[in-house]
């Protein structure tokens, strides 16, 4: 038996390591945490509530920083041209 927890959102996108490594510069854990992001597209969308979770685009909006869902994520995180720190739990 694995001590993996099943993923909150099964449908999550993985963070490209240069998103990652910006992270952790930025003060962020390498493990355990969960970060509330602005983000730019590079087509021009701005995600105002990017949930990311230990190195995982989990959701699109602040209502899911807790349980277990699924919420497509519309977009491919190597896209992401910019990235701001909002909230660290």
């Amino acid at each position: 038996m694995g001590s993996r927890s099943n993923p909150r959102n099964r449908l999550a996108k993985t963070l490209p390591q240069e998103w990652r490594t910006f992270l952790v510069d930025n003060g962020v854990p390498k493990r355990k945490y969960t970060a509330v992001c602005r983000a730019a597209l590079a087509d021009g969308r701005i995600i105002e509530h990017l949930i990311i979770e230990e190195g995982w685009v989990i959701a699109l909006g602040k209502e899911y920083l807790a349980g277990i869902f699924e919420q497509r994520i519309d977009f491919d995180p190597r896209t992401i041209t910019s990235l701001e720190i909002v909230q660290v739990a």
